[in-house]
């Protein structure tokens, strides 16, 4: 993009923007993170250029452009879209053309024709395209700057992703306040608050997420008031965000937001300067242009200069290793107090095990509820469950008949095979036919 509202000097190196914010650090200077689609690409999500170009493809392949322009201008005509298709087309033909994403501006109009008419479907779509997702390596220096204690606790997002709170989770004992929806706003302005704070301005992935035009042509609730008053406080590194909503770059472009030490808006060198829009809004707020190789490369660029002990991989490694051993060590422990509950009650005078744990009240109900029906009740039920096999394994084992009770066992556990119960109980049976193998079997899949 052509540079056309920002000077020279307004152009830093990541490695100048970690100077300034390990000495603003120093200073009591206070920052936050603007995170955008773009700081999710290396965790396997695509960012929403990407995401443009292959719903634009696939509409192209399937039902022909002609088709989807007449309904664009349908839905344009009923104000549902934001843009003329024609202005659509022609940076589709332009991307395909030079190989580069779409403008981010085009995203919320192509998305809505890309879903329509069931737009819930756009919605499960980037739900498991997310599903799977694991912080990249920048997400390690963020989890730690937002959990040092200084204040610096806030992301701003328009993702819907949960990569900031997966990486809290896996690098760091501290658990995020995370605000999936508008009408919690307010507590990220909550000063007093000192564990990370991320503030999703387009809501959560599972709190019906903010993805169509009408949705995202303003912040919803106090938003707008609540961040307004943050970025006074707050110095705002905006990192893979596009600016392609109107909701978050209608607050960062108020002229009536003032932030006091500027803006600092990363962009990838292999795209260029963003558009002249957000050129004139880091000039307007005294801000720099940062240019980098991405999220990864800048926040491991911060890292280093903040934490340059921990960013080793060895040590990473080893606090990795060590949170995992103690995960084990206390999984091990609960196993082992199982098992011994088990072989205590294998070794008591009842040959069956009494449901003490937790897990198993409901099933407790169950049987009591069904110990009470009458015969007539079950006769017009008209056929048997699990639990009515294995209490007729009961009375068959108390008999003395094992094959007839191990046969009960048997087909309890073929018509409801996650209760420990049965594998206890047949296993008990057959430790008493002399088929130890069989029994050993079955009291190991009863601790599984």
């Amino acid at each position: 993009m052509d540079r056309k509202n920002i000077e020279d000097y307004r152009i830093i190196s990541s490695r100048q923007l970690a100077r300034a914010v390990k000495e603003g650090l120093c200073n009591s200077e206070r920052f936050c993170f603007i995170l955008g689609s773009g700081a999710s690409v290396s965790s396997n999500i695509p960012m929403g250029g990407e995401l443009e170009y292959k719903w634009m493809k696939e509409m192209e392949e399937e039902s022909g452009l002609a088709e989807i322009s007449v309904l664009a201008k349908k839905m344009r005509d009923s104000k549902q879209l934001e843009y003329d298709f024609n202005a659509i087309e022609e940076a589709w033909k332009n991307a395909k053309k030079m190989k580069l994403p779409l403008p981010s501006k085009y995203y919320f109009d192509i998305y809505k024709l890309r879903f329509f008419p069931n737009h819930r479907n756009g919605y499960h779509y980037l739900e498991k395209i997310m599903a799977d997702a694991q912080p990249s390596l920048g997400y390690y220096p963020l989890a730690l700057m937002l959990t040092k204690g200084d204040g610096n606790n806030l992301v701003i997002t328009t993702n819907f992703d949960s990569l900031v709170e997966d990486a809290l989770f896996l690098y760091t004992n501290s658990k995020p306040l995370v605000i999936n929806h508008e009408l919690l706003a307010e507590f990220a302005g909550d000063a007093n608050i000192r564990r990370p704070i991320v503030a999703k301005v387009h809501r959560g992935i599972f709190f019906d997420p903010l993805n169509k035009p009408e949705e995202t042509d303003a912040l919803k609730g106090k938003w707008h008031e609540v961040l307004g008053s943050v970025f006074q406080n707050y110095t705002p590194i905006v990192i893979g965000y596009g600016g392609g909503d109107n909701s978050l770059m209608e607050l960062l472009t108020d002229e009536n937001v003032k932030m006091k030490n500027g803006i600092y808006w990363c962009y990838m060198e292999e795209f260029g300067l963003p558009d002249g829009k957000i050129q004139m809004l880091v000039n307007e707020k005294k801000g720099y242009f940062v240019c980098t190789a991405g999220f990864d490369d800048t926040m491991m660029t911060i890292g280093n200069a903040l934490f340059p002990d921990k960013m080793d991989v060895h040590e990473i490694e080893l606090y990795l290793n060590n949170r995992t051993s103690i995960l084990i060590e206390n999984y091990t422990k609960q196993y082992e107090k199982i098992y011994d509950k088990i072989k205590e009650s294998n070794n008591a005078v009842s040959a069956e095990p009494k449901q003490s744990e937790e897990g198993f009240k409901e099933e407790i109900e169950k049987i009591i509820v069904r110990e009470n029906t009458s015969g007539n009740e079950r006769q017009k039920l008209n056929k048997m469950t699990a639990w009515d096999f294995w209490r007729q394994g009961k009375r068959e084992f108390a008999k003395k008949q094992y094959k007839e009770a191990v046969k009960s066992y048997s087909i309890a556990i073929d018509m409801q095979s996650n209760v420990m119960t049965f594998y206890h109980s047949r296993g008990y049976t057959y430790s008493d036919m002399g088929e130890y193998e069989k029994a050993i079997s079955d009291y190991n899949k009863a601790i599984e």
